[in-house]
């Protein structure tokens, strides 16, 4: 049982945060909205087939199609798909840097909807949160006057915003809801076909023959050790430790997200970016650790 434990312990740990190595790595050259398309017709497909072998395939009324399909759009072809398009112009480093608000934004739409209270610890995790945030732009703010890094950061937000809002909504009205797997697999469907979509609008004329053997394997690693192994371990966990364990565990992945940009990618961590990331993950797990009873789960 330990072993098992550990293991998933791992595999939130490492492979989400290698997850934003893949994706810089397979953007180079492939489109971002195909890349996170196929990446999750892959994972749903494998999810789907494993549920057949099972006998564990379930009937999909149109209610729980809708739920589905509204998270899909919100977890998976918003966040993750504008997370991949935000990479093509921003380091993967950063972009786990700036991932790591999430929390804070899941709190403040929770303090205005009503569903949190605010207290002396949410206000110092948030206020840290923002320093660090503040840490990371303040030597750079002339880069956003680069319309393509601004473009980058602009996307990146808006994911954090729609995984925020998917969060609070998952967390809400899952009576009569599908089974985690099956309800994954549908998510993961959609999504691709949607992000697929998507590609092909924006940009019709596509070409594999540019598509590096480097990127496709990028994309096939964020298929089977991104979506499908990160997702059932932590979904283990879930049952296995307090959420709040695992939430604060998975930030873990901004360190391994850092320190693959940096071995890999020659991407730069200044003294700035690590001062940053202290105050970051101080402030998440403020606001965290004071959610024991009732952790938001991410």
């Amino acid at each position: 049982m330990k072993t098992k434990l550990y293991l998933a312990l791992f595999c939130v740990a490492f492979f989400w945060g290698t997850t934003f190595l893949g994706i810089r790595i397979g953007v180079e050259t492939i489109p971002p909205f195909i890349l996170a398309g196929i990446r999750n017709l892959i994972s749903g497909a494998i999810i789907f087939f494993y549920l057949y072998s099972q006998k564990k395939l379930e009937k999909v009324s149109p209610r729980q199609f809708l739920r589905a399909f509204i998270l899909s759009i919100l977890m998976i072809v918003l966040a993750n798909g504008l997370t991949t398009y935000a990479e093509k112009y921003i380091t993967s480093g950063l972009a786990s840097l700036i991932s790591t608000f999430t929390p804070f934004c899941v709190l403040i739409l929770n303090l205005i909807f009503g569903y949190e209270k605010l207290s002396i610890k949410t206000v110092v995790g948030i206020l840290l949160g923002m320093f660090g945030i503040f840490l990371i732009y303040q030597s750079s703010l002339t880069d956003l006057l680069i319309p393509e890094y601004r473009q980058g950061v602009f996307a990146l937000l808006f994911a954090i915003l729609a995984w925020a809002i998917g969060t609070i909504f998952m967390k809400r009205g899952s009576e009569n809801s599908l089974t985690m797997l099956m309800n994954v697999c549908v998510q993961m469907l959609i999504a691709g076909v949607v992000l697929t979509a998507v590609q092909f609008y924006v940009t019709p004329d596509i070409s594999t023959a540019t598509w590096s053997l480097r990127s496709v394997f990028a994309m096939i690693y964020l298929a089977l050790f991104g979506s499908v192994v990160g997702y059932v371990a932590f979904s283990y966990l879930i049952t296995q430790l307090p959420s709040t364990k695992v939430v604060i565990l998975s930030y873990i992945n901004l360190v391994v997200a850092l320190f693959l940009g940096w071995l890999i990618l020659d991407e730069k961590i200044t003294s700035e970016i690590i001062v940053a990331t202290i105050f970051i993950i101080s402030g998440v797990v403020i606001v965290n650790l004071k959610k024991a009873k009732n952790p938001v789960t991410l």
